[in-house]
């Protein structure tokens, strides 16, 4: 049977907003599931190749974050010469097409959550969460396999409530995944936490992923009318394949969720 992780990774802020702004009105979780194999065999030594590009220390590798890299601050600062930024991309592209994943990003519009539930919305980032797990999990049925869940650590206090979260998905499934079937395909019952800046390549890889599917996302259900001719944008155009599609062959609702 084959094992794998899911990473997940987020974009946007995890309170409720009635603001109008894209960044605050919606929240995104990307989940990206992954082999073992695949982890060992591809990702890490490709996100190995892509920080080496950038490090001026062979023992001091920078952590990938999306925001730096575009922003090209402290070792992304090499990417201000064409030729190194050309190397980089073009090996993250490379990585991107030929290593076996599966996208599922789910979007929340909080500010017409907020207004359909009121008191009664979840918070933010827990109801993204179910919903990407039930995807997880019935991906994981579809193809065999077992496996965990990753996530970037935000907080003692942040943690605890997601740990608990997750654990209550485990125990009592939702109304679209029972638990037998949950607890089937699941290898434990408790979240796993980590901070991207202890090397998680996985948390990189999601994070390195995750406005892209987002807006991706946003685009596939027509909140945004065209999406910019950028870096994401060639993204977003080489992952079409990767997401989680349905048996008819639509990633919409299956690798590609908003909520409203």
């Amino acid at each position: 049977m084959t094992k794998y992780r899911l990473y997940i990774d987020e974009s946007g802020t995890h309170d409720y907003s009635t603001s109008e702004d894209l960044k605050h009105r919606y929240l995104a979780l990307v989940g990206v599931c992954i082999s073992e194999a695949q982890n060992i065999e591809k990702l890490q030594p490709g996100m190995l190749g892509l920080k080496r590009i950038v490090a001026d220390d062979p023992d001091d590798l920078p952590v990938l974050h999306r925001e730096e890299i575009i922003n090209k601050k402290g070792a992304f600062a090499k990417l201000n010469d064409p030729q190194v930024e050309a190397s980089f991309n073009k090996e993250f592209l490379t990585l991107l097409a030929e290593m076996d994943y599966t996208i599922c990003a789910v979007v929340l519009d909080k500010k017409s959550h907020l207004e359909r539930y009121q008191q009664a919305a979840l918070h933010p980032y827990h109801y993204c969460l179910n919903m990407l797990l039930e995807r997880y999990t019935f991906h994981l049925a579809e193809h065999g396999g077992r496996g965990d869940v990753l996530a970037e650590a935000r907080g003692k206090k942040e943690d605890q409530a997601l740990r608990e979260e997750y654990t209550r998905f485990y125990e009592h499934g939702t109304f679209y995944r029972k638990p037998q079937h949950i607890q089937q395909v699941l290898t434990s019952k408790e979240l796993k936490l980590k901070q991207k800046t202890k090397g998680i390549v996985g948390l990189e890889f999601a994070d390195l992923l995750s406005l892209a599917t987002k807006l991706d996302t946003l685009y596939a259900y027509k909140v945004l009318p065209s999406l910019s001719e950028n870096f994401c944008k060639t993204i977003i155009d080489n992952i079409q394949k990767k997401y989680r599609f349905s048996t008819g062959g639509t990633s919409k609702g299956f690798g590609k969720k908003l909520v409203t």
